[in-house]
């Protein structure tokens, strides 16, 4: 028997038709939300059943302490998941791959349990363009978070037990998760709020020669030169007109600055 987690599934194979049956018999008479064939079958969550879908995961988690002397990870979180019985001849099971997945920043890092180079090539070509590096030396694989579709493509990929010739048991927090993924919707809101106030702010960056591309810092340090540059002390050797003129820019520079500077501090 092999226990295989996913965000979404509970994969239970077996190549003991016996066990197969008894755990298939307890899915159809105590679960409603019932499909499957021969040699597979799914039970999806239905509130009104969490007892006994509980109950459920208690006795296969002591099938499978005498099977592999461990129990279920994650077991009290468990119940909400689809749960699948796959029958399988043991010489059809596929080799394991055990994948730790951890968050940081804006990256998801993938620890794969051993380097399999062929299952690396295959996760370049799933996530494409939000690949960001690999490292040969700890397994860790590494997504940079870009759009939506990240998290789409994560948890599409996660949720399946079976990748290539592979059954993959994704060790993954579903709490740290959501945290993880909430706090990248807050900072992405956040950025999509300043950069519509930047531009109605044009006219300031321009007046510093910034972007909104610049930090605050980036800023200072142009709005220091332009103030040495124009201010009114610096300016008695020149004509009355050129004197009004460095006047008139460095008051559009003190007010540039200080708009700005408040939009950094109110919406960074």
């Amino acid at each position: 028997m092999r226990i295989v987690q996913s965000l979404e599934t509970i994969n239970v194979n077996t190549d003991d038709i016996s066990l197969f049956c008894y755990l298939k018999d307890l899915i159809t008479k105590n679960f409603s939300k019932v499909v499957g064939r021969k040699n597979k079958i799914f039970s999806f969550f239905e509130e009104s059943e969490i007892p006994q879908r509980r109950y459920f995961l208690k006795l296969l988690d002591k099938k499978y302490c005498q099977f592999s002397n461990e129990g279920i990870e994650n077991l009290k979180e468990a119940h909400f998941k689809t749960f699948r019985l796959n029958f399988e001849q043991g010489n059809a099971l596929k080799p394991m791959l055990s994948i730790e997945i951890d968050f940081g920043g804006k990256n998801i890092f993938m620890r794969l349990s051993s380097n399999e180079k062929l299952f690396v090539s295959y996760m370049r070509n799933y996530f494409k363009e939000h690949f960001d590096s690999y490292d040969e030396g700890t397994f860790i694989f590494a997504l940079k978070y870009q759009n939506e579709s990240t998290f789409e493509l994560f948890e599409l990929f996660a949720s399946e037990s079976e990748h290539l010739r592979y059954c993959v048991d994704f060790k993954i927090n579903s709490k740290d998760y959501k945290e993880w993924r909430q706090g990248i919707h807050s900072r992405e809101n956040v950025r999509w709020k300043f950069d519509a106030l930047a531009k109605l702010f044009g006219n300031y960056f321009s007046t510093l020669e910034c972007t909104p591309q610049n930090d605050l810092s980036e800023i200072r340090q142009k709005y220091l030169v332009l103030v040495k540059l124009y201010h009114p002390d610096f300016q008695y050797n020149k004509s009355s007109i050129e004197r009004a003129y460095c006047r008139e820019q460095f008051e559009k520079i003190q007010i540039a600055y200080d708009n700005l500077k408040a939009l950094y501090r109110n919406n960074t």
